[in-house]
């Protein structure tokens, strides 16, 4: 196949306001990446025929990356700046050679939340909104006396595997599915340099993979995150994983964790008492993967960036859907410290 024509300095859509005072380092970061002109020079791809732009984002069918794909095929996003990663342009934010893996919550599909998206790209990130089995919450397990049950569930989505949950089989896992995008993005996007995700025998390469998710696709990141060494995991309204049946968090967060738990944030709605356990339930799922250990959870609203560097962040705020609140785009003005301040925190 042949490498498909790149255009160049396609504008990124739904760019939230920034800048916020010289006398914060990760304002300046803000007012910089705010003020850049876009170079997402991205045509999409759709399952026939050529590529086209049609908005924010790059669409690629995971069909088309692995024909063994044959569900779960709507279109997988990426967003990048090509001003940063292949132009190297010297007045913008530098190259960060890490890939920022977005998983959605349960049934979600589409561009992923993409102000948050689009700031991380702007901030120098590669960043893919990965398409996978995600139509069984893994409230499934809520139930089941079994304390691996949640991390099965998980396991098998991640990797493959078959679970009374779940089954999920190599080719449709987020592995794979990972896999052969960035296979496919280093054959027909040669020059943004895809292959450095890639390790030796050609499997990903967590060390320059920084995970990401809401809901269900958090729990996805903070479960990848104990097994491998990321660069940082970030969930929102998530880990969810209580178990009703035990009345306690998953066994699972307790793991000894390859990735440091300073490298872990989690941003979650005080009024999110639904989608698999309580609020109160929620705080405990995070002392259980132990980030109190860089303080008690703050309140956004109340107290300003960098947040006394906290590791459990909550809100308050108004929302029609407080589950999902902490990362929609229309809350791009409100949150864009906050999700900043997750992207870039430096590690203590």
């Amino acid at each position: 196949m042949m490498p498909h024509p790149l255009t160049h300095g396609q504008p990124l859509a739904h760019r939230p306001p920034f800048g916020f005072g010289p006398f914060l380092a990760g304002a300046l970061i803000l007012a910089l990446v705010g003020s850049m002109p876009s170079a997402l020079g991205a045509p999409k791809r759709s399952h026939q025929g050529p590529p086209v732009v049609t908005g924010s984002g790059i669409a690629i069918v995971p069909s088309d990356t692995d024909p063994q794909i044959k569900s779960f095929d709507s279109p997988h996003f990426v967003y990048i700046e090509r001003d940063i990663v292949v132009a190297h342009q010297p007045n913008l934010p530098p190259d960060r050679h890490e890939l920022l893996l977005w998983l959605t919550g349960t049934n979600g599909q589409g561009q992923g939340p993409v102000a948050f998206c689009e700031l991380a790209a702007r901030l120098g990130y590669r960043v893919v909104v990965l398409m996978y089995p995600d139509d069984i919450a893994a409230t499934a397990c809520k139930g089941d006396r079994d304390p691996g049950a949640f991390e099965a569930f998980r396991l098998a989505i991640i990797e493959d595997g078959a679970t009374k949950h779940i089954t999920v089989s190599r080719t449709d896992s987020i592995e794979n599915r990972l896999v052969k995008l960035l296979q496919y993005l280093k054959v027909n996007r040669a020059d943004e340099h895809w292959e450095q995700f890639l390790d030796p025998e050609g499997g990903i390469k967590w060390s320059t993979v920084a995970v990401a998710g809401q809901s269900q696709g958090g729990g996805h990141a903070a479960l990848i995150g104990i097994k491998h060494r990321v660069v940082r995991v970030i969930c929102t309204g998530a880990p969810k994983d209580y178990s009703a049946a035990l009345n306690r968090p998953a066994a699972w967060y307790g793991e000894t964790s390859a990735t440091p738990k300073r490298c872990f944030f989690s941003f979650n709605h005080q009024q999110d008492g639904k989608n698999g356990c309580t609020f109160e339930q929620q705080m405990k799922n995070v002392q259980a993967l132990q980030l109190d250990e860089f303080g008690p959870p703050v309140d956004v609203d109340q107290e300003p960036y960098p947040y006394r560097g906290a590791r459990i962040l909550t809100t308050n705020c108004p929302a029609q859907n407080p589950h999902t609140a902490v990362i929609a785009t229309p809350n791009a003005a409100r949150f864009q410290k906050v999700w900043l301040y997750m992207l870039t925190a430096e590690k203590p």
